[in-house]
């Protein structure tokens, strides 16, 4: 790789930190994407029916699989990535695309094989939607000492996505399983622990778009929003959807058999055995030491929890405002009046889901300190709440 090839790798690395959430909704605070990177959309086809059927969880895993296999790819190029709930949008530079590929394909074999889903994923190069002026823009915020999250603006990242879901759309670089090698690694993907109920009375699935054509004019709308919830529901605290004292970690086979399944597939049956078991151990291990207070030489037990909380995405900026919150159904419905009214005067979408639990699925790489953690709704979360806010964006077009 040239020297130039490896600056333009690290793009997103070198990014500068922003510090608030409040902030990182401001576009004028990120970068352009450069040209030579794509931009790639994984979903799952046919979620809301999977949904429908009782299979969110197979849903969920599928999204957070495909992006541990992007990861992997590379882990010395950090890459940023957003998940949606029913599967991800990520911005690679064109000296992993190859490589990605091949782990989206595996990623596609592992959906149909182990969960009976079709997972779709194009990709879009940046220069073809600038060219066309549909922007991409990227910033950083800090979660904590140890983990970043993307936060995405422009309106290309939104052209790709539907290019992407549009069979017939030109430019689409299309991922096919049976096209290519399929080689990928699902290392660090874990899902260990139990859903977390609710604190009150629901888990809020959240989506908002700003929907006038003035980035600054949105800028406001999206303030407008945050101040809102904080007005309703409290500091970040008040509202988020996991609490460290309430995270347990799960003995129930059908929740770890989602792990089981992406971490053991190409596994001979001996093998497959062992890892269930070793899930087990280290889960009756954990709650052990947990219960303690205890700390080995490989994890801080007596701080894990409460890195889990600090590195969660409850709350993310991918062109739109998504967030997971708990909260009572008073203030859900002071929420949407609110809400409704924006979309009455036509400043933004939205939409909602009340769910009765948190899903918690993982990407650990180090246990002490670098481990990130996806969270949603149970019973359909954000993908229900987006097809509510597709529905609200469709009358508003009309």
């Amino acid at each position: 790789m040239t020297a130039n090839k490896r600056n333009n790798a690290n793009f997103y690395r070198d990014l500068p930190v922003i510090s608030s959430f409040a902030e990182a909704t401001q576009g004028s605070l990120h970068a352009y994407v450069p040209r030579d990177w794509w931009i790639v959309v994984a979903d799952v086809a046919g979620s809301t029916q999977a949904i429908e059927a009782g299979n969110y969880k197979k849903v969920n895993t599928v999204g957070v699989a495909c992006i541990a296999a992007v990861v992997n790819v590379d882990r010395t190029i950090d890459l940023p990535f957003i998940f949606g709930g029913d599967g991800a949008t990520f911005a690679i530079p064109d000296s992993l695309r190859e490589g990605v590929i091949k782990a989206l394909r595996a990623s596609q074999q592992l959906a149909k094989e182990s969960f009976g889903l079709t997972l779709r994923v194009g990709l879009v190069r940046v220069a073809e939607l600038v060219t066309e002026n549909y922007w991409l823009r990227l910033g950083k915020v800090q979660l904590s000492s140890y983990v970043t999250q993307p936060v995405l603006s422009g309106r290309g990242w939104e052209e790709a996505e539907r290019r992407v879901k549009k069979s017939n759309a030109v430019g689409v670089v299309r991922v096919i399983e049976s096209e290519g090698i399929a080689e990928g690694s699902f290392e660090g993907f874990e899902c260990r622990w139990q859903n977390v109920p609710s604190f009150q009375e629901h888990k809020l699935a959240l989506l908002v778009a700003a929907t006038a054509k003035e980035a600054d004019v949105n800028f406001v709308t999206y303030q407008n929003v945050l101040d809102k919830i904080q007005t309703i529901y409290g500091n970040v605290e008040q509202y988020h959807p996991l609490h460290a004292d309430r995270m347990q970690l799960s003995f129930d086979p059908k929740l770890l058999s989602h792990e089981w399944h992406v971490r053991s597939a190409h596994l001979n049956i001996g093998q497959r055995l062992q890892y269930f078991a070793k899930m087990f151990l280290m889960n009756a291990a954990g709650r052990y030491l947990f219960a303690n207070n205890k700390d080995t030489e490989a994890v801080k037990w007596s701080n894990y929890r409460n890195d889990m909380v600090e590195n969660s995405d409850f709350r993310k900026f991918d062109g739109m405002l998504r967030m997971v919150m708990d909260g009572k159904n008073t203030q859900a419905e002071a929420l949407q009046a609110y809400l409704e009214a924006e979309y009455q005067a036509g400043r933004l979408v939205y939409g909602m889901h009340k769910s009765r639990e948190a899903l918690v699925t993982c990407i650990v790489e180090s246990y002490n300190g670098n481990h990130l953690h996806f969270v949603d709704g149970s019973d359909g979360g954000y993908a229900l709440a987006a097809k509510a806010l597709k529905q609200r964006f469709a009358a508003v077009k009309r």
